[in-house]
């Protein structure tokens, strides 16, 4: 069983995908063992490290990040979930392509998706997933459009909030603070 207590103690640099979003990936497109899975916008690798731990051992994950130092970092904090060997962190550019092909999923989580969905298309095998992490509604929209326009079937977008619950015996109620928005996720399928 992977140790989710794991992500509290790697290093953040640019913004992460919490697990709250990264598990709905997992829930609504079956990812398992064996999948081969293309991560665009590696930031501090977070997402590459959940999706990495579900399709070990024999599946793979190629996480593109074009920003040095943000690569660096993935790949340390990679090393520190002990997935090297599942996850591949690629200091390119994504808008240059993938270099794989027949990908089970592919994940965009960078201020172009909308730019970089064709070369996501060309990467995907038929019926796979494709899945935009969007920071606002107008994003949405742009990303939708151009799916359409790609090809890509549009299946749902998600905005999830954790709200934690006081529990106590004068009442219950909300929590004051929690983790609200963080980002739109959009599911598209080839």
């Amino acid at each position: 069983m992977f140790n989710t207590q794991l992500f509290h103690k790697l290093k953040r640099g640019p913004q992460v995908v919490v697990l709250k979003d990264a598990a709905i990936v997992s829930a609504f497109t079956g990812l398992q063992s064996g999948d081969r899975v293309i991560d665009c916008g590696a930031g501090s690798g977070f997402l590459a490290i959940y999706l990495g731990s579900l399709v070990a051992p024999s599946g793979r994950v190629y996480s593109y990040e074009r920003r040095e130092e943000f690569a660096a970092l993935a790949a340390k904090n990679v090393e520190k979930a002990s997935l090297a060997s599942v996850v591949e962190v690629k200091t390119k550019d994504a808008a240059n392509g993938f270099e794989e092909k027949e990908a089970d999923l592919v994940t965009l989580d960078c201020g172009d998706s909308p730019l970089l969905l064709e070369h996501a298309f060309a990467a995907l095998k038929k019926e796979g997933y494709c899945i935009g992490f969007l920071p606002n509604v107008e994003q949405v929209k742009a990303f939708a459009e151009k799916a359409s326009e790609v090809g890509f079937k549009l299946l749902a977008t998600h905005r999830l909030v954790d709200e934690e619950w006081l529990i106590r015996p004068q009442g219950c109620r909300p929590e004051n603070t929690g983790l609200m928005h963080t980002s739109f996720l959009c599911f598209l399928r080839k």
